[in-house]
């Protein structure tokens, strides 16, 4: 059983990472606009689900957010492993 995630959402994208296994995505919407590739994906970890929104600018994640149910949102900005996730997201979606 992969760890949980805590109540406060600090180090989620850490602790998914290190269980990739227990994270299950299913791509919801795939848009272009000005050139740049925009994706909606519905997320299921252990103990959380919520929604992954990813802008793409040449294959790579120039906007993103992760919005969990435990009432966190993490972005590139307050999370530097937001992009590995994005990017392994992106890399084994079935699209």
């Amino acid at each position: 059983m992969a760890k949980s995630l805590p109540s406060s959402g600090a180090g989620a994208t850490r602790i998914i990472l290190k269980n990739k296994d227990a994270f299950h995505f299913d791509l919801r919407e795939k848009k272009e606009e000005n050139g740049k590739m925009s994706y909606l994906y519905d997320v299921f970890y252990e103990n959380a689900t919520g929604t992954l929104n990813i802008q793409v600018d040449q294959n790579e994640p120039v906007v993103a957010a992760l919005n969990l149910s435990l009432g966190k949102v993490i972005t590139l900005a307050n999370d530097a492993n937001l992009k590995k996730l994005c990017k392994y997201v992106m890399e084994n979606t079935n699209s």
